[in-house]
């Protein structure tokens, strides 16, 4: 307000009207500060929002050609992918002339070598701009390891705040996608966001997703974007890994054609696909569901967490660098994640949130009567008492009772010491071998019916070759631990000798696999059921 005029204004008047320009100056700071994200689907159905996504994804795209020691650089999409990962020399970086020889065979599985090598030409290495902190932001992605979920709440962030201002509106949120929301046309598995299908997408598009997404010919498979195992487990490490690991990872490599193309199937280069973002919120929501049930209306802060996450204290002092919303350095702990306030984001679901797909009544009722459930006893270790080598093949594999020998491994899973009672599944040592783009759906029968199978879960490759991990080498899976205790009441029987399990391979898409020998594959050193006690 011009300072001549403020003068005439009488003294009471002058008040409230300062009074007033104060609120709305604080209501203006909050509304920019905080954030409410709706699914893709939504959001879509606004077409100012949409208008809005795409012309700050422009301006973050345009600013990918400033000067990289310059603060416009530091608020593009090259310097937000970078962040994730990226391709290049010094810290923190991936060779990508070693990364393409590593890749390539898996993509020669999937694809024909034309379709392969357009994907892969556009790789290139980025050099790291000397300007006193880039070095210690790009490349500093978090996965393997607890500090995923907490890394990418942080990332997600700043990525919104930069994106916020190239929109150039203070109440700008990212969406979410909603994995479930949008199904494919026969109605059998799951479309890519109509968002950013197709040429009319603009800046939101992406030639370099597995083919058939873009235009809606090729489905993904539902069960690759269900995080029932997640749920199934009420402590954070247990939550976490098996989020990282599905839907997380299973979603990447339904984008990125079994994690054998870019971009979203390589962490390097994932952040060059809009719908990263949009996939990594709805990861942030389904852990903010999480968190929501387990406090069961307490409040979320850091006396909280300490209290339940199960956590070291020094874990929350853990910091990360990212560059703000003008291009400058910021700084942010674990220990922020959980301080209200300082990252405040909500979701239109996340009490309620969609963990698998659905199954058809009809096929409700035709499981309940063929299965019962019954509870499971508590019984002596089986497994498959030898190494199983999945090599593009349908596979089953017998439990049998543990012999001697591999009975000194059970130790090695520290769920068994837990008193409840739960029934886990356990794939012991998992390596791939060489660069595969047939993974395997896992599934649980009995001998006696094994055409009666219960989905377990669907093994990924996302992030496993690209660096080593939690003291694993680079494609060393580790041990893979699902709970498995409804499924194994369901089958009906109390013999853990009687069940046996399925490995069917599958791109993660609703498109069959030729069943085929493959070189590439994967191997388990030994596969494993096993019960906890109960209390």
């Amino acid at each position: 307000m011009p300072s001549a005029l403020f003068k005439k204004i009488p003294n009471t008047t002058k008040t409230l009207t300062l009074t007033l320009s104060l609120m709305l100056l604080c209501s203006w700071q909050t509304s920019a500060e905080s954030s409410y994200r709706i699914s893709v689907k939504d959001f879509a159905a606004d077409p100012a929002k949409v208008q809005a996504l795409r012309k700050g994804i422009e301006r973050m795209k345009a600013s990918s050609q400033a000067n990289p020691m310059s603060a416009q650089y530091r608020t593009s999409f090259a310097y937000w992918s970078n962040t994730h990962g990226f391709f290049g020399t010094g810290k923190n970086s991936t060779d990508l002339k070693a990364y393409i020889a590593y890749r390539m065979p898996g993509c020669l599985e999937a694809l024909d070598k034309a379709t392969c090598d357009a994907y892969y030409q556009h790789m290139s290495n980025s050099i790291v701009p000397k300007d006193g902190f880039t070095e210690n932001v790009w490349g500093t992605c978090q996965h393997g390891n607890l500090n995923f979920l907490p890394w990418h709440r942080m990332f997600l962030y700043f990525y919104e705040k930069t994106l916020r201002k190239h929109v150039g509106d203070p109440n700008f949120s990212l969406p979410y996608w909603n994995y479930f929301q949008e199904p494919s046309p026969d109605g059998k598995g799951l479309a890519l966001p109509q968002l950013v299908r197709g040429q009319a997408a603009g800046p939101l598009y992406d030639q370099f997703r597995t083919p058939g997404l873009n235009d809606n010919k090729t489905a993904i498979d539902p069960d690759s974007a269900s995080a029932a195992q997640a749920f199934s487990y009420t402590d954070f490490t247990n939550f976490s890994n098996q989020l990282q690991g599905q839907p997380h990872g299973a979603m990447h490599c339904a984008v990125g054609t079994g994690c054998s193309t870019p971009n979203m199937g390589f962490v390097p280069i994932a952040g060059l696909d809009p719908v990263f973002y949009m996939h990594h919120a709805n990861i942030d929501r389904l852990w903010q569901c999480w968190l929501n049930k387990k406090a069961a209306g307490k409040t979320i802060d850091l006396a909280w967490a300490k209290a339940n996450l199960g956590m070291p204290d020094s874990w929350y002092q853990i910091s990360y660098s990212f560059a703000d919303e003008n291009g400058n350095q910021a700084t942010m702990t674990i220990a922020d994640v959980f301080t209200p306030g300082k990252i405040p984001v909500s979701y239109s679901k996340e009490t309620a949130c969609d963990i698998q797909q659905s199954v058809p009544q009809q096929q409700v009722a035709q499981s309940q009567a063929q299965l019962k459930m019954t509870k499971f006893k508590t019984h002596a270790p089986v497994s498959s008492n030898k190494t199983v080598d999945l090599r593009g093949l349908t596979t089953k594999v017998a439990l049998d009772p543990q012999d001697p020998v591999q009975l000194k491994a059970s130790d090695k899973v520290e769920l068994l010491a837990q008193t409840t009672g739960d029934t886990y599944l356990i794939l012991q040592d998992v390596k791939m071998v060489g660069a595969p783009a047939t993974t395997y759906k896992i599934y649980l029968s009995t001998e006696q019916q094994p055409e009666q199978k219960l989905y377990v879960a669907t093994i990924n490759y996302f992030g496993v070759a690209d660096h080593a991990h939690a003291g694993h080498t680079m494609g060393d899976m580790g041990d893979l631990v699902y709970k498995v205790t409804d499924l194994a009441q369901q089958l009906g029987h109390a013999a853990a000798a009687d069940l046996m399990v399925h490995f069917v391979p599958t791109n993660l898409t609703t498109t069959e696999v030729t069943e085929t020998p493959r070189q590439s594959g994967v191997t388990v050193g030994q596969i494993r059921l096993e019960t906890a006690p109960a209390k």
